[in-house]
């Protein structure tokens, strides 16, 4: 499973380096794809409006790197700001208070964040092709059963896996609906020896790999 970590040009240097230093700052990361639209995401969506010049350092996740944490929308830095609301005070969530404020985002082994990404897109598929009841959660709120909508995903699949495949997996579209926000929240360094290549942001970088492990494993799955 590798990820891509989008930074400012002005880091590549102290990145090459010295590696991803973990500190008060958000360190967040996106699970490489075979959609560019998908591994670009973040960058179109709000750092290029920044101005500045960005990079992407691509490294492979390793067991070194769990826990961790991933989510869509993730807010990993407290922060307080003065009446003309320039920040005064911040600091980065521990990994505790991430795992009390969102525990279905923190994962302990890359076992379990592959098991959780394939779910991810069955979820969908399942949501997709039929209206499911909303019900009472125990938090209080109301949301589909999951594992409701995770069965009609893989009956989807199931009835035709080759065209399911077509129609979702490889769709850039629904792939992008299904994981457009989500990012990785690293809580350890990355060595400058793990980084495998640096890109600029104009250019097309995609990976199949991890995307077919998925498919094999539902197809497997469908196949019992």
């Amino acid at each position: 499973m590798k990820v891509i970590h989008w930074t400012p040009l002005e880091n590549k240097d102290s990145i090459l380096k010295n590696g991803i230093q973990i500190q008060d700052t958000r360190i967040a990361c996106s699970i490489l794809t075979p959609f560019d639209n998908l591994n670009r995401w973040w960058l179109d969506f709000s750092l290029l409006e920044t101005g500045k010049e960005y990079i992407g350092v691509v490294f492979e996740l390793a067991a070194s790197d769990f826990p961790l944490i991933h989510d869509h929308w993730v807010i990993s830095t407290y922060q307080e700001i003065d009446d003309n609301f320039e920040t005064i005070f911040r600091r980065r969530f521990r990994l505790d208070e991430m795992e009390r404020s969102n525990p279905s985002g923190l994962f302990e082994s890359i076992e379990a964040l592959k098991d959780a990404y394939k779910k991810s897109i069955v979820f969908r598929i399942g949501e997709a092709v039929k209206e499911h009841t909303l019900v009472l959660q125990e938090d209080g709120t109301y949301g589909y059963d999951t594992i409701e909508v995770i069965e009609t995903g893989y009956e989807v699949i199931k009835k035709d896996p080759q065209k399911a495949f077509q129609e979702f997996f490889d769709d850039p579209e629904f792939m992008e609906f299904v994981f457009e926000d989500y990012q990785v929240l690293l809580y350890n360094d990355i060595s400058p020896e793990r980084i495998e290549k640096v890109i600029n942001a104009e250019d097309s970088y995609t990976y199949s790999e991890f995307m077919e492990e998925i498919k094999k494993s539902v197809s497997s799955e469908v196949n019992k």
